[in-house]
This record gives C-alpha cells, sequence and structure tokens, in this order.
C-alpha cells in the first residue's frame, strides 16, 4: 500500500457514520427544545441580579420597620417590592438562557433592560424631591403637587409601558409557528379589561371630593395622568398577554415558557381590572378590613404576574434557531494528529 492510499484525499468529502446524526440539527444531548444549560453566568446578568438585591434593600429601609420585628409588615413590603425585584432581574433571566439576546433578541433584551432602569428612576424620585421644589414649587392649593415631579413620575411611567411594549413585540417577532386559531376573542377579552380599567379610573375621580380638592390645573393634570397611565399601563400588558396567548394556542415550542408568559401577563392584566372596581366601591368603617385584605389579595395576584414572566424567562423564552449559535461552529477547529488517525 502506497502512502496516497494510506492518506485520505483533501477533496473527498467524510462519510457519516451515523446518517441520523448527519441530519439532526439539535444535538441529543441539549434535546430539541430548551436553550444551553447554564453553565456561566454572564456579567451583566450578575450586575443585574446585585441590582435587584440593592433595589429590595432600597424598599425595606423606605418602608421604615419598627422597632420591633413583625412578620406580617415584613411580608407586606416583601409582598409590594416582588414587582420592582422581577423588573430587574428580567434581564439577567434573560441574558442568562440567551447570552446573544444582543444580536437576536434585540426589542426583548431592550425592553427587559428598560425596565430596570425604570426602577432606578424611580429610586431617585426621593432623593431628587428637593430638586423638583426647587424647580416648580408647589401648588397653593396641594402643596404635595410639584410640576415636575409630576412630570418626571409621567416620563417614567410612560417608558415602563414602553419597555413591556417592546418585550411583546420581541417575542412576536422571535414567533416560529403561525396562528393556529383566530385571536379576536382573546383580543376582545383583553381590550374589554382595559376599557374596565379606564372606566373604574373616571368613576373614581368621579367621586373626589371637590371641596377637599380644588381643581387647580396642577390637580386636573394629576387626575388625568394618572387615569391615562392606568389604561397606557394595562395597554402596554394587554400586548403581552396577546402575544404570549398567541405563541400558546400555536404551540410554540417549548410550550411551558408560552404558558409561563401568558399565565404571567393575564394575571398582571387581571389584578389591575381588579383594583379598578375596589377603587369605585363606597368604603365603609365596617368594611374596611375586608377592603384592605381584597386589595392585598388582588397585590398578591399582581405579584404572582410577575414572577410567571420571570420564570418564563428563566426557562428559556423565546426558542432560538440553534443553527444560529455562535457556539455550534466547531468544525472550523483545526485537524489534530488523534483525528488524522
Amino acid at each position: 500500500m502506497t502512502v496516497d492510499d494510506a492518506v485520505p484525499s483533501q477533496d473527498a468529502a467524510p462519510e457519516p457514520t451515523d446518517n441520523t446524526a448527519a441530519t439532526e440539527s439539535w444535538p441529543t444531548a441539549r434535546g430539541p427544545h430548551l436553550p444551553d444549560a447554564v453553565h456561566r453566568f454572564p456579567w451583566m446578568a450578575s450586575l443585574f441580579a446585585v441590582f435587584a438585591l440593592a433595589r429590595l434593600g432600597w424598599g425595606i429601609r423606605e418602608a421604615g420597620l419598627g422597632p420591633t420585628f413583625d412578620p406580617w409588615q415584613v411580608g407586606q413590603i416583601m409582598l409590594f417590592e416582588v414587582p420592582s425585584v422581577v423588573a430587574i432581574l428580567l434581564p439577567a433571566a434573560l441574558l442568562a438562557r440567551h447570552p446573544d439576546a444582543a444580536r437576536r433578541l434585540r426589542p426583548v433584551l431592550a425592553g427587559t433592560i428598560l425596565l430596570a432602569v425604570v426602577e432606578g428612576l424611580r429610586v431617585l424620585s426621593s432623593p431628587l424631591e428637593p430638586v423638583f421644589e426647587w424647580l416648580t414649587p408647589g401648588d397653593r392649593a396641594a402643596s404635595f403637587l410639584v410640576v415636575s415631579a409630576l412630570a418626571y413620575n409621567v416620563a417614567v411611567n410612560l417608558l415602563n409601558s414602553l419597555g413591556v411594549s417592546a418585550i411583546g413585540l420581541g417575542l412576536a417577532r422571535a414567533r416560529r409557528s403561525g396562528d393556529r386559531a383566530v385571536s379576536w376573542p382573546v383580543d376582545a377579552v383583553l381590550a374589554g379589561l382595559v376599557v374596565l380599567i379606564g372606566v373604574t379610573g373616571v368613576v373614581s375621580v368621579g367621586r373626589l371630593p371637590a371641596g377637599q380638592l380644588p381643581m387647580t390645573p396642577t390637580v386636573l393634570g394629576f387626575i388625568v395622568s394618572t387615569v391615562v397611565l392606568n389604561v397606557v399601563s394595562a395597554t402596554a400588558f394587554g400586548y403581552l398577554a396577546a402575544v404570549t396567548t398567541a405563541g400558546l394556542r400555536a404551540a410554540e415550542q417549548p410550550i411551558v415558557v408560552w404558558r409561563l408568559g401568558a399565565f404571567g401577563s393575564w394575571l398582571v392584566v387581571g389584578s389591575l381590572a381588579a383594583l379598578g372596581l375596589v377603587g369605585i366601591i363606597q368604603a365603609t368603617p365596617e368594611s374596611a378590613e375586608l377592603t384592605n385584605n381584597v386589595v392585598l389579595a388582588i397585590e398578591v395576584v399582581f405579584s404572582l404576574g410577575f414572577i410567571g414572566v420571570l420564570a418564563a424567562f428563566a426557562v428559556g423564552l423565546p426558542r432560538l434557531d440553534p443553527l444560529e449559535r455562535p457556539d455550534e461552529a466547531s468544525d472550523d477547529l483545526p485537524m489534530t494528529a488523534t483525528d488524522a488517525d
């Protein structure tokens, strides 16, 4: 046998030893539906995790715990801080499951980062109060209303709705399957919930005592902006619920992440509508305790909704095409002597 016979030709295509392995695009060790396991936590994800812990500490500090430890009070504080902490953890969960999100999931990553930035801006609103009062002194009829602070809060809430909408848009673009059922019934229910939130907000405003709160331009702007921002926020979450529900009904894979996303976003929209309904009920001294318990239960549902969305991203929402992943390109490595044998 000659040397030429022993060394394979460079032009000859290697014959696959396993036809199944040659045609399968997903490595069987990872499975055909989930992203890679989290072997290394990206540094940016770790940074957002640290910010989330700092935000939780700030919220506990602002709540002002008494000298004695009250588990019920601590539990309530933790409950009200869950949405803020989860909002900061969303980009961490996304980057942990999809380290290439900046290249392939730009709207989703931008939306989650925007939600984290919003929480930072909300923390800054308290230290900036002297600056707001210096820029625009409070209204004489309602000294607690400062025009610049009102404008700041409006901008922050609009950014929050923009972030949620960007997440919904990114998930809609990441879908891989077409709709298998008509979407108008789901959209109609979500639209009805948004309208309900707007109507209950207007009714609540109509019941304000005019004698105790004069309708100055600042007060009117505060009332209108509150109602409008509630509707805008509910619309953004309604869009997210519509997108995740459409993915769930279309059997997008992995189905569990779309189910978690739809479940969480629906809980958020539903809890906002429920809070609106409770707000128009005339509370009496006898029913005050019951009303407070109902509101607390709604807050639990609201927080569970955020946790559901976070769980969806932590599990692997959305699925990405594995053929485009940079870690798949392992065929460009130089051949070693062992490989040649």
